[in-house]
Parts: structure tokens; sequence; C-alpha cells
């Protein structure tokens, strides 16, 4: 069972320096003291990756396997991601809101993309994607058709093969307590079926 956080630790220092343009267009970080960053470093709330020569990576992969923007700000990684035989989805964010009673409710938002041979809904492809607080899966939510989420919507329209739909999924909130996700593929009955777990902090 893999296991996500919405965390992230990996050695980040905070600089107080300046940025400098190299004459190729690359970009180093000057420390306070004259000398060059190197390693990950921390500026204005996002996180950079400097090679050994103290230049600032972008568009790839960093040695320790992050990725990292255009910008070369690092992309944090989605909160889960599973892969099935005929579906596919990643967490793309979530939403606190109500359902059509007024009871405080959470939306989880994700990508699903139909990897059957034919067009299906994400209702109907079989995604065991449940939640938790204090270790008691949270009941579905209802939301008011007033309040028109597209993403909620979604769940029951189907998509061709190869095609990719953002769904939301509500569940009702006991308090604000941190949410356990796990995902599993309902259709896999095998002894060693894979299954992702990830932990959400909400307040």
């Amino acid at each position: 069972m893999a296991t996500a956080l919405l965390t992230l630790s990996m050695g980040m220092t905070a600089f107080a320096g300046t940025w400098q343009a190299q004459e190729n267009g690359q970009w180093k970080y000057q420390n306070d003291d004259g000398s060059y960053a190197t390693g990950w470093i921390e500026d204005s709330g996002k996180n950079y990756y400097l090679d050994a020569n103290g230049i600032m990576l972008a568009n790839t992969t960093t040695p320790d396997g992050k990725q990292v923007g255009s910008d070369g700000a690092l992309i944090p990684a989605p909160l889960f991601e599973f892969d099935a035989a005929e579906w596919h989805i990643k967490y793309t964010g979530y939403e606190l809101s109500s359902d059509y009673e007024g009871k405080s409710c959470i939306i989880v938002y994700y990508d699903y993309t139909n990897k059957a041979a034919e067009p299906m809904s994400a209702m109907s492809a079989w995604i065991g994607l449940n939640a938790y607080q204090n270790g008691v899966q949270m009941k579905g939510a209802v939301i008011s058709s007033a309040d028109e989420n597209q993403s909620v919507e979604n769940e029951y329209k189907k998509i061709m093969p190869g095609y990719t739909l953002n769904i939301g999924d509500a569940f009702l909130l006991s308090d604000t307590s941190p949410i356990t996700f796990t995902v599993e593929d309902m259709f896999d009955w095998s002894d060693n079926a894979p299954s992702v777990t990830a932990i959400l902090n909400i307040n």
C-alpha cells in the first residue's frame, strides 16, 4: 500500500539573496555573502533546484526525482494518483462546501481518464474512492442542483476512450480533522490488489 501525505519534506532552505540572470538566459541565486546557492532553496513561497554550478533547473526532473516547471518552481505531486486497467485518476484539488440541506461537506476533485474500450462514466468505472474522518467512513453528500457544480455533474457523463474529464465527489464532514482517502480498483479482486492511501489536512 502506498501512502501519500499533503506535506513536502526534502531539505528546503530559505535564503536571503537575489536572482542573477546569466548571459545564456539561465539563472543563479546569489547569497548575501556573494556565494551561489546549490540544491533546493525556498524563495517567496516557491521551491527551486540549483545544480552543482548554481544553475537553476527548469522544465525537467531534478536529481532527486522531483518535477520543476518552465519557471523553475517545483511542481507539487498530486495528493493521490491511481492507475487501473480501465481508468486512471489524478487528484486536482478540493473545496469546502455544503450539501442541499446546508450541512458541511468537502468536494474532492480529480481528473478521470477512460482507458476502457468503450465510452464510460466515472460512476460506472468501479473507482473505489473512499474518505474517512476519525477512522470512520464518511457518507457521500448530495450537492444542490442550484450550485451548478459542473465537476460533480460530470461523474455521470460518459466519455470516449482516451479522453479525460474533471470529476467532483462530495463527502459529508463531521469536523475539521484530517481526512484519509483510499483509492482502489473495485473490479480487481486479486489477493494483492493495489491501493493508495492519502491524508488531507483541511484546517
